[in-house]
């Protein structure tokens, strides 16, 4: 591993293609604070790389306007692995004598590279290079991330580190590409190109054993109530539950990305910080300037209120910009039965979060344009969805006592809703 020398600027790009890359800026780090400088091609095209709620694209130095990134600027802190990615990579490096704690984020993005999520790229790139084997073992990747978050060492630990890529979140995930013959690949930066990029989810320690499962039938539930998701599957796995796999909706074909924009990065609101739906329909109305969208994040309101997925916030939304610089809302994902924090959602809904309500919903329809009978559909065609949960979780071999555990928690929804 090399760090960045001192003074010293990252380059970042937009990769959308090989030979589609759209040079972004510099960044450099000073006083504790990230210093971005847009390119001349961003100002000429205004292109909206952080949403185009923060850092309009025009000339000068534009420091990151809070510490709640660590001084970073919100859009560029969606690089950085946190969570399982972050642990891996501290793992890694703590064998190559260097305290992740030590670098800035300046020099933590260029330990990302071209691996991180979405079409950012950074350089000079510092991560220490990882071959990836041959016959990549989906079962064997799993043991190891298990030993890993036991604390214990492990010898595919670079592997880990290469197939976390920009991984956020506590459950262990890879980063893989599958071959038209079952030939499997690793790493988040680019894959062979008769590859595509799919994500596969491990257990984390206080995960249920069925996770897996519960998470694909979570998924075709979600599909069947009008959400729109990834393709998804569940796969086999030699011991226990299978894995559940999704495909990467940031990059659509080999060798081709799309931006990805957080909701969290796109208004630098910290995970830990209160939102509400109402601000986040507002941001995704101001970023994709589409009533559609706003309408699709609206019925995946309703949906993680009825299914009680209360893990839903500001990073569990997101945006994605294609090379046109037109903005989407990204499709669900992380969609699962959650308690949330102290049994609340992360995001309110009219100040509710414990108890959102049919009225809250209503209400909140009315102020984003969205009619009453458009409002009575969706939570009709959701709630029916929800309605065949025993179904979907028959389908994906979620266990009896799991069934019922989330059947409890719907059923206590829809008493009070």
């Amino acid at each position: 591993m090399v760090r960045l020398a001192p003074g010293v600027p990252l380059d970042i790009a937009l990769a959308f293609a090989p030979d589609a890359r759209v040079p972004v800026g510099q960044l450099a780090w000073a006083q504790a604070t990230a210093q971005l400088e847009w390119s001349k091609e961003i100002i000429e095209r205004q292109l909206r790389v952080e949403g185009g709620l923060l850092y309009p694209p025009e000339r000068g130095l534009l420091g990151a306007r809070s510490r709640a990134f660590d001084g970073l600027h919100g859009f560029l802190n969606d690089s950085l692995p946190e969570g399982w990615g972050r642990l891996v990579m501290s793992r890694r490096l703590a064998k190559l004598g260097v305290d992740i704690a030590s670098l800035t984020q300046v020099e933590q993005l260029a330990l990302v590279g071209e691996g991180g999520r979405g079409a950012l790229v950074f350089h000079p790139a510092t991560t220490p290079d990882a071959e990836a084997p041959t016959g990549i073992d989906l079962d064997e990747l799993a043991e190891e991330a298990a030993q890993t978050l036991s604390g214990e060492d492990s010898k595919l630990a670079d592997i880990l580190a290469k197939a976390a890529g920009g991984s956020g979140g506590a459950r262990p995930k890879v980063h893989v590409g599958f071959g038209p013959n079952g030939e499997i690949s690793v790493g988040g930066g680019e894959l062979p190109a008769d590859h595509t990029a799919w994500i596969v989810k491990y257990k984390a320690n206080e995960d249920p054993v069925d996770i897996g499962p519960m998470e694909e039938a979570y998924a075709a539930m979600a599909e069947a109530a009008g959400l729109e998701l990834p393709p998804h599957k569940l796969i086999e796995a030699k011991k226990g539950p299978g894995y559940f796999a999704t495909c990467r909706f940031d990059r659509p074909a080999p060798h081709q990305r799309l931006h990805m924009l957080s909701l969290a990065g796109a208004i630098e609101s910290p995970l830990e910080t209160p939102y509400s739906y109402d601000k986040f329909l507002r941001a995704t109305r101001a970023i994709t300037r589409n009533a559609e969208d706003v309408k699709r994040a609206f019925r995946r309101m309703i949906f993680n209120v009825l299914a009680h997925n209360r893990d839903d916030h500001v990073r569990q939304h997101a945006f994605l910009m294609d090379a046109n610089g037109d903005w989407t809302l990204a499709p669900s994902y992380d969609l699962t039965y959650a308690a949330g924090p102290g049994g609340e959602h992360y995001l309110d809904i009219e100040g509710e979060g414990r108890r959102p309500a049919r009225k809250h919903i209503d209400v909140l329809g009315a102020k984003h344009g969205i009619g009453a009978k458009e409002v009575e559909a969706m939570v009709e065609e959701v709630a029916a969805a929800v309605g065949d949960w025993a179904k979907f979780a028959k389908d994906a071999g979620v266990t009896a006592g799991t069934t019922k555990l989330v059947a409890d928690a719907h059923a206590r929804v829809r008493s009070t809703f």
